[in-house]
C-alpha cells in the first residue's frame, strides 16, 4: 500500500461545487443550507492508500527476466567460475517463479519500512498482500490501529482522529491512552484478560504521558493532550468495576473542561478545535446533569465566543443551549436560589416550553421511525422500536428527553411540597391537573428512551452487532437506561428489564460500568459520586491502584495532572 497524502475529507457534493465543507454528521451545513441529501464522506483509509502489489511484482519480474537475459546460457560443461561459486550455481538451477518469489520478498521488505508508522495497526496490516514481509505490527500498534478505526462509536465527528494524527504526528500520550482503550476492547472481543493487565498498564503510562505534556507550554495546549484526556475517561466506562470509576469518568471530564478553559478562544481556529469544544460540552453537560451542578460561567463565556466561528443556527447548538440553561436551572434550585413551589415549577415549565418548540422545529434528519414487532421481548420493551438515521439523532433525542424527565420529576415535588404547606400554594384543579400532565410526559418519555436502546446496542429487529466493536455504541444510552428504571413512576418490571439490558451489555459488549449500574440498582442505592455539591474552588482528584491522580491548576496557570 502506498501512502498518497492526505485527500479531501468533504463530501462529494461540496467537491464537485468546489465549496468548503464543514464536514459534520449526519449531513453537512452546505448541503442542508440547500436542502439536498448530503452524499455522505469518503472513506479516508481507502483513498490515503493504494493498493500497489501488482506494480511490485511485475517490476519484480521484470528485474528477474533482465537478470536472466544477461546470463549466458551454458550447454556444456560448467565453467570454472560456476563450479567455485554455490551460490551462483544455486541460483541458476532454481526455477523462475522462485526467482519471482525471492525478489518479490525483498521489494515487501523494504517497502514495509516505508509504511507510515501512525496507520500501523491491525486494520492497516489486513490490507497488505498475503506475502512475506518484514515487521508485522505490534500489539500496541493493533490496539491503536483497532480504536482508530472504531472510533466514530466513541465519537460524533468521526474524522477526528484522522485530523489530530496528521496534525500532530500521533503524540506520545495520544497513542498511549489510544492503545489503553484498544486492548480493553479487544480483551474482550478476543476473551483474553491477559490483554486488560497491559491495558491498565498502558492507562498508568497514558497518564504519566499525559502529565509530561501538561507541564509543556506548548503541549498543554494540544489538540491531542485534549483528546487524550477524554480517551482517559472512555477508558474508565469499558473498564470500570465498581463506583469509583464513575468518580473517576467525572474526573477526567473536570479535568477536560480545565484544559478547555486553558486553550481559550485560539482553540476555534481550527476545525478540530471547534469539534474537540464541542465534544467536551457534551460530556460536560451529562456530567453537570448527573451531578446537579451547573456548567462553569468561563465555559459558558468560551460557547458565547465559539458561536461567531460556528453556526449557532443549528438545532444540536439550540439543544444544548435548553441543556446548559437547566443545568443552571437545576443547581438553582438545589442550592436554594430559587425558592418557593409556585416559582420552581414556572419555571421548570418554561423550560420543558423550549424543550417541547426545539422537538417541534428539528428537521427531517432528526426523524425517526416505530417498528412493532412481537420478536425478542429481552431486546425490545413493550413490542416496538424506534429506528433512527443514525445513533447519533438518538443520542441527541435521549440528552433531551432525560432532562424533561428530570424536570417533571422536580415539577411533582414541588406541587407535592405546595399540596402539604398550610397556606395553599395550588388549586386542588391545578395540583390534580398538573400531576395528570407530568406523570403522562414522564411514561411517554420513558417508553420513548426505551425504544431507543435497540439503536445504541442492537442493530434491526433485536440482532446483535456483529462487528466486535459495533456494539460499543451501549457506551451512551448507561445514563438515560439508568434513569428510567429508577425514575419514580418505574414500575418492576421496567427496572427489571432494564437490569438485565444493563447486564447484557456489560457481558455481549464489554461495558463494565454497565454492571456497576445494574448492581447499584439490584441494591437500590445511590451514587455519592453523583450527588456532591460542587466546591468553591474544584480540584479534581481521584484514586487508581495505589496511586493519586490530579488535574490541578496552578498559580501560574500551568496545568498539572498529578499521580
Amino acid at each position: 500500500m502506498v501512502y498518497c497524502g492526505k485527500p479531501s475529507t468533504g463530501c462529494q457534493a461540496c467537491r464537485d461545487r468546489k465549496t468548503r465543507c464543514d464536514r459534520l454528521t449526519p449531513s453537512c451545513s452546505q448541503c442542508v443550507r440547500a436542502k439536498r441529501v448530503c452524499p455522505g464522506y469518503r472513506n479516508q483509509l481507502d483513498l490515503m492508500f493504494r493498493n500497489e502489489s501488482d506494480a511490485v511484482i511485475g517490476k519484480a519480474k521484470a528485474r528477474a527476466k533482465a537478470k536472466k537475459a544477461k546470463t549466458p546460457s551454458n550447454a556444456g560443461t560448467p565453467s570454472a567460475s560456476s563450479v567455485a561459486s554455490p551460490s551462483s550455481t544455486t541460483s541458476q538451477l532454481l526455477p523462475e517463479d522462485d526467482l519471482d518469489t525471492q525478489d518479490l520478498e525483498k521489494e515487501l521488505a523494504k517497502f514495509s519500512f516505508h509504511y507510515p508508522d501512525h496507520h500501523i495497526g491491525g486494520f492497516a496490516s489486513s490490507m497488505l498482500p498475503p506475502a512475506l514481509y518484514a515487521l508485522p505490527p505490534t500489539l500496541h500498534e493493533r490496539a491503536q490501529g483497532y480504536f482508530y478505526t472504531h472510533s466514530s462509536l466513541f465519537l460524533r465527528n468521526f474524522d477526528l482522529l484522522g485530523t489530530l494524527c496528521s496534525q500532530t504526528n500521533a503524540d506520545e500520550h495520544l497513542l498511549a491512552s489510544m492503545s489503553a482503550v484498544g486492548l480493553a476492547s479487544l480483551s474482550h472481543a478476543m476473551h483474553s484478560p491477559e490483554m486488560v493487565v497491559q491495558a491498565r498498564k498502558d492507562y498508568i503510562a497514558a497518564l504519566r504521558l499525559t502529565n509530561a505534556a501538561l507541564r509543556s507550554p506548548t503541549d498543554v495546549k494540544k489538540d491531542s493532550t485534549l483528546f487524550a484526556v477524554m480517551i482517559l475517561s472512555i477508558f474508565e466506562t469499558i473498564t470500570g468495576v465498581d463506583g469509583a470509576s464513575l468518580g473517576a469518568w467525572t474526573k477526567h471530564i473536570e479535568g477536560a473542561t480545565a484544559l478547555v478553559k486553558l486553550r481559550g478562544v485560539e482553540q476555534f481556529n481550527t476545525v478540530a478545535g471547534q469539534r474537540m469544544f464541542l465534544q467536551v460540552m457534551s460530556n460536560l453537560m451529562l456530567s453537570s446533569v448527573q451531578r446537579t451542578v451547573a456548567i462553569p460561567a468561563e465555559i459558558l463565556e468560551l460557547r458565547d465566543k465559539a458561536g461567531k466561528f460556528m453556526d449557532p443556527a443549528k438545532p444540536t447548538w439550540q439543544v444544548s443551549g435548553v441543556i446548559i440553561d437547566y443545568t443552571i436551572f437545576r443547581a438553582a434550585v438545589r442550592n436554594c436560589e430559587i425558592v418557593g413551589p409556585r416559582a420552581i415549577v414556572e419555571a421548570a415549565l418554561a423550560l420543558d416550553k423550549r424543550f417541547i418548540e426545539i422537538y417541534e422545529a428539528l428537521s427531517e434528519e432528526f426523524s425517526f421511525k416505530t417498528v412493532y414487532t412481537s420478536e425478542n421481548p429481552e431486546l425490545i420493551w413493550n413490542g416496538f422500536y424506534h429506528q433512527y438515521q443514525n445513533h447519533w439523532t438518538s443520542q441527541i433525542w435521549n440528552g433531551m428527553r432525560t432532562c424533561r424527565i428530570l424536570l417533571h420529576e422536580t415539577i411533582r415535588d414541588q406541587v407535592l411540597v405546595g399540596a402539604k404547606a398550610l397556606t395553599a400554594v395550588f388549586t386542588e384543579r391545578e395540583i390534580t391537573a398538573q400531576n395528570e400532565s407530568s406523570v403522562a410526559i414522564m411514561l411517554q418519555l420513558q417508553a420513548d428512551i426505551l425504544a431507543s436502546v435497540p439503536e445504541h446496542t442492537t442493530n434491526a429487529a433485536g440482532k446483535q452487532s456483529a462487528t466486535l466493536l459495533e456494539g460499543s455504541r451501549g457506551y451512551f444510552i448507561l445514563w438515560p437506561l439508568y434513569l428510567v428504571g429508577v425514575m419514580d413512576l418505574a414500575t418492576q418490571s421496567v427496572r427489571q428489564w432494564v437490569i438485565r439490558r444493563l447486564r447484557l451489555l456489560a457481558l455481549t459488549v464489554g461495558i463494565s460500568q454497565a454492571n456497576v449500574l445494574a448492581e447499584y440498582m439490584e441494591q437500590r442505592k445511590e451514587f455519592e459520586e453523583w450527588n456532591t455539591k460542587p466546591t468553591p474552588k474544584p480540584v479534581p482528584s481521584m484514586k487508581y491502584g495505589n496511586g493519586l491522580l490530579v488535574y490541578k491548576m496552578e498559580a501560574d496557570g500551568q496545568m498539572l495532572l498529578e499521580i
